[in-house]
This record gives C-alpha cells, sequence and structure tokens, in this order.
C-alpha cells in the first residue's frame, strides 16, 4: 500500500520550486523534459549480488530480472461488473494495481432511506479487491452538490438534516474501516454547498475531524473538478480557488492528507498548450501534500485525440514528484458514463487507441532486463520502483529463482543471492 512521507511531500515541494519549469516550451520538449523526472525520481539503481556457498562473489553468472508489480498506483474506478463479468475482472487485472468504486460507496447507492443503508454491493467489490491483492479508495462519503443527494435526504433541514449526516458518516467509515486506505470526505465542495447552506461553514470541517476520529488509519482527501483545465485565456481562476479552499480548511483543523485533482477532459485544448497541465500541479503542489490524479478520463470523436491526451496527462502527472498516483475513471466503453468512445477498450474489448497508448506507456515504465554478472559479481541496472522477480543459471545449468521489492531511495539497492 502506498504509503506517504512528510520528507517526500517536501521533497516535491522543493522540486517545484527550484527546478527549471519542464513545460517552458511547446511541442516536443515537454515529452523529453517529463521523461527525465520520471528517470530521475520514479527509477533507482540496483545492485544484483551473486555469491556461492561460501558468500564469494560469481563473476559471469547469467542473470534475468522481470518486475511483476509496479510501485506506482495505476488504477481505475470499478462496479458490481467486476463480480459478474469475467473479461471485466481479466481486463483489470491485467491493467490496474488500484481500485476505486465508481458509485458503490456513495450515499445515493448506500442510504435508500433514513438509517436503511445497503452496502451488499460494495461489500462483494471489497471481498473481490482483497482477494486480489488491491488496495481501494473510498469515493466518496459524502458529496457536495445537491443533485447528488439521496431524494429523501433533500427534504430535510436544521436538526433532522444534521441527524441524518451524521449517522451516515458513523455508518459509512465504520463499515469500510480497514477496507479503504483513503476516504474522498466531501466531493466537490468548489461546485456545490448543499451542507454547507443548511448547516453552516463549520460543517466542512467537522466532516474531516470525524472521519478521522472514526478511521484514523484511512488518508483523507479533498477531491475536485476542473483543475486541470485549459479555459481560453489560460488562466488557473479554479485551480487557485481550490489551493485556497484547502488551505483555509486546514487552517480550521481539517486534518486533509491528499489532494483529488479528478481529470475529466472535456473540450480542452490542451494538446495546444501541454505546459498548463504542468503548471496546475505545480500550484497544487505548494500545499505540500500528496496529490492524486483521481477521476481521469476523456471522450474525443477522434481516437488519436483520445490517446494523446491520455499520454499528456499520465506523462506529465507521473514525472510530477508530488503525485502518488493516477485512476483512471473509465476503462471499457460496455461501462463507460462518457459513451462509446471513453476508456481504453471497445465494448468487444479490442484495444482503442487511449488503450494501446497506455499499454504502451505501461510498458515504458516497467523493467526488464537480462545480462551477466561482472568480476564482483555484481549485475547492475536501473529499475522502476515495484516487485520483481529474478532468474538466474548457476554453474551445473540448473535455475534459481528469487524475487525482490525495489523502493525509492538513494543509492543503490544491493540484493543479495546466493546458492
Amino acid at each position: 500500500m502506498q504509503q506517504y512521507s512528510r520528507v517526500s511531500v517536501v521533497a516535491a515541494v522543493v522540486w517545484s520550486c527550484l527546478c527549471v519549469p519542464v513545460l517552458q516550451a511547446q511541442g516536443a520538449s515537454w515529452r523529453a523534459e517529463a521523461d527525465a523526472r520520471i528517470k530521475e525520481i520514479r527509477r533507482r539503481p540496483v545492485q544484483i549480488r551473486v555469491v556461492d556457498s561460501q558468500g564469494k562473489p560469481l563473476a559471469g553468472a547469467a542473470v534475468e530480472v522481470h518486475q511483476t508489480r509496479k510501485a506506482f498506483p495505476f488504477g481505475a474506478a470499478v462496479s458490481t461488473a467486476l463480480v459478474r463479468n469475467a473479461q471485466y475482472c481479466d481486463f483489470f487485472k491485467s491493467h490496474f494495481n488500484w481500485a476505486v468504486f465508481e458509485n458503490e460507496s456513495k450515499w445515493y447507492y448506500n442510504g435508500r432511506g433514513p438509517s436503511q443503508e445497503d452496502y451488499a454491493a460494495a461489500d462483494a467489490i471489497v471481498q473481490w479487491c482483497r482477494e486480489n491483492s488491491i488496495p481501494m479508495r473510498g469515493h466518496c462519503i459524502f458529496w457536495e452538490p445537491e443533485k447528488w443527494q439521496p431524494r429523501w435526504l433533500t427534504k430535510l433541514d436544521g436538526e433532522p438534516l444534521k441527524a441524518a449526516v451524521e449517522y451516515r458518516m458513523d455508518s459509512a467509515v465504520s463499515h469500510f474501516r480497514g477496507a479503504f486506505v483513503h476516504w474522498d470526505v466531501d466531493n466537490e465542495m468548489l461546485h456545490g454547498s448543499f451542507f454547507k447552506d443548511r448547516l453552516g461553514a463549520d460543517i466542512h470541517v467537522w466532516m474531516y475531524k470525524r472521519a478521522r476520529e472514526l478511521d484514523p488509519n484511512a488518508k483523507l482527501f479533498v477531491n475536485e473538478f476542473n483543475i486541470l483545465s485549459v479555459d481560453k485565456d489560460f488562466t488557473a481562476v479554479q485551480t487557485d480557488e481550490y489551493v485556497a479552499d484547502i488551505r483555509r480548511l486546514i487552517e480550521q483543523g481539517a486534518p486533509i492528507d491528499g489532494v483529488g485533482i479528478q481529470g475529466h477532459i472535456w473540450s480542452e485544448d490542451i494538446l495546444a498548450h501541454p505546459q498548463v497541465v504542468k503548471q496546475r500541479l505545480d500550484k497544487v503542489a505548494t500545499l505540500g501534500l500528496p496529490i492524486w490524479i483521481s477521476e481521469f478520463d476523456t471522450a474525443d470523436a477522434d481516437e488519436k485525440v483520445n490517446a494523446d491526451r491520455l499520454e499528456l496527462v499520465y506523462r506529465t502527472a507521473y514525472s510530477h514528484p508530488a503525485v502518488e498516483g493516477i485512476m483512471a475513471w473509465v476503462f471499457w466503453a460496455g461501462n463507460s458514463w462518457r459513451g462509446p468512445t471513453g476508456g481504453l477498450a471497445h465494448r468487444d474489448w479490442t484495444l482503442n487507441e487511449a488503450g494501446k497508448r497506455f499499454e504502451s506507456l505501461m510498458a515504458e515504465w516497467s523493467t526488464n532486463v537480462s545480462g551477466s554478472t561482472d568480476s564482483t559479481g555484481v549485475f547492475a541496472f536501473h529499475g522502476f520502483h515495484g516487485d520483481y522477480s529474478v532468474t538466474r543459471k548457476n554453474a551445473d545449468s540448473s535455475l534459481s529463482h528469487d524475487t525482490f521489492t525495489l523502493t525509492a531511495g538513494q543509492g543503490p539497492q544491493v540484493v543479495t543471492l546466493g546458492n
């Protein structure tokens, strides 16, 4: 599971402030500069040291190294199709390593009436994710715009509404305690004010504090859309407003652990201005909190446009030291709120252009190398953080198999393999 370090967060801010801004120029330079950052922050040198039964180094030992799992979260939103559609399950497992529930942990899905919870669908997804070692994000405890409230809730006000909010908080967070690594506490506070208008501005701080009391181990997130958007005059009004709102909540005592940026791309011309995506991330990174691209999707009629948008957002986000995860919101056209051109695969599960680009990026950001140990018994390479399998050929031509996990850190990680 992803762990957060105050040191890494501070380093991200320092990086953002001190490094030459990466996307100053238009064209191909944004990619080259992003790639340079990726090589620096997402990889680490490795020394595979092979020794004999007496601990002496073995020169000329053949070694093959294959990455079996990425440390960086490349996830996706899932639905109940996860537990009833074999192709859906297989596609998810072969492409993603984190999950977030598209609807099944939202109040309007769980709370069919006052004190009437139904978590059966969510529990089935939780069980599947646990069985397949998939960490989960919780989305969301509350959703601020009025149109997304359970219908019965909109009829309440005053003490009855407050009691319902308290019940929902205690029920949902307690029910999923230990299952969700993250919780989006109150989704889209810039675009709605249902709870604030009826219960006062302090309700937001209460939500975060109460969620922390109920599940101290869950990382509590804000989440918002239109933060990466490119408007006609390339201003960052909503990005600035988002940062200011988060600062205000923190100053008032809200225990916020991370920032969700949704990344639903519509008609914004981000391809013509690739520098804007990094500039937005830089602004949010000044908060000193981990950033997740929490809900990425794009659905242009032109498949190549979708592929190019995906690459721009993924490559830029993966290259940013403050970004600690990227979640696709749509991956299959057969279960797409963005229509038939959204996601990575057509209804028949053949890859669209965005899917082909996604697979290309995942291959690019994986490490598979082979070679022989040098005179000191060492085979050295640079690898992306994550889990690895190692196969080495012994003097008698037999094969030995080992595993190791490459963690982030300074200097080379030494892995000693003995006979």
